[in-house]
């Protein structure tokens, strides 16, 4: 089974300024990750930072950023597997 949650701030917190990005679909609708991106910002581990058009003609990206409270998080979840 995905942990979902773990594999979205792993993904944050190794990348450059611990963004992270989905890009909409070319029908307009978000990914599954949108959602559970959103989620995760409503729990304070990632922060919202807003939607931007790509440099290529139809793609829009939205963009989050991990918190403090997210690299905690991830933490706790990477310690209590390790154990």
């Amino acid at each position: 089974m995905i942990n979902h949650e773990r594999r979205l701030l792993s993904k944050a917190a190794q990348a450059i300024a611990g963004r992270i990005s989905v890009k909409r679909e070319p029908d307009r609708s978000w990914p599954g990750d949108h959602s559970r991106l959103c989620a995760l910002a409503s729990l304070g581990k990632v922060r919202w930072l807003g939607e931007q058009v790509g440099p290529h003609i139809g793609g829009t990206y939205a963009s989050w950023e991990i918190t403090e409270q997210g690299l905690a998080s991830l933490q706790a979840m990477t310690s209590a597997s390790a154990a």
